[in-house]
């Protein structure tokens, strides 16, 4: 069995994109879509398992500030959270193919908008 590639921790955002190309075909194919004809299912599929990813995450912000039953705080880590937030990045990062969108471009385009407004 051979182990993915370990990738660097200064992963670009265009790396993080041509991933996210990859492997979307990769999905569709696992799941006998096709690109064209099957698209809109793609994209409702992507955008639940996003939800779902960020269900989880929210799990963990609560976690994080022990806003759950005591018996769960143990399960909350700073790992498990950086995970999630990794997830729900994934999940964006597909959708954003699905949809043709090039979301390290949009992304450097709302930090620039954000940043003239002050933020």
């Amino acid at each position: 069995m051979t182990s993915a590639p370990v990738q660097q921790p200064d992963l670009s955002l265009r790396d993080a994109a041509n991933w996210a190309s990859e492997q979307a075909k990769r999905l569709a194919a696992n799941f006998g879509l096709d690109a064209t004809h099957d698209r809109d299912l793609f994209v409702l599929a992507q955008t639940a398992k996003l939800g779902e990813e960020v269900g989880e995450l929210h799990a963990e912000v609560l976690g994080a500030i022990k806003y759950c039953r005591t018996d769960k705080i143990e399960k909350f880590t700073p790992d498990s959270l950086a995970g999630e937030l990794a997830d729900v990045m994934v999940c964006a990062f597909l959708l954003a193919e699905i949809l043709e969108v090039d979301l390290p471009t949009a992304l450097a385009g709302k930090i620039g908008f954000l940043g003239q407004r002050g933020f």
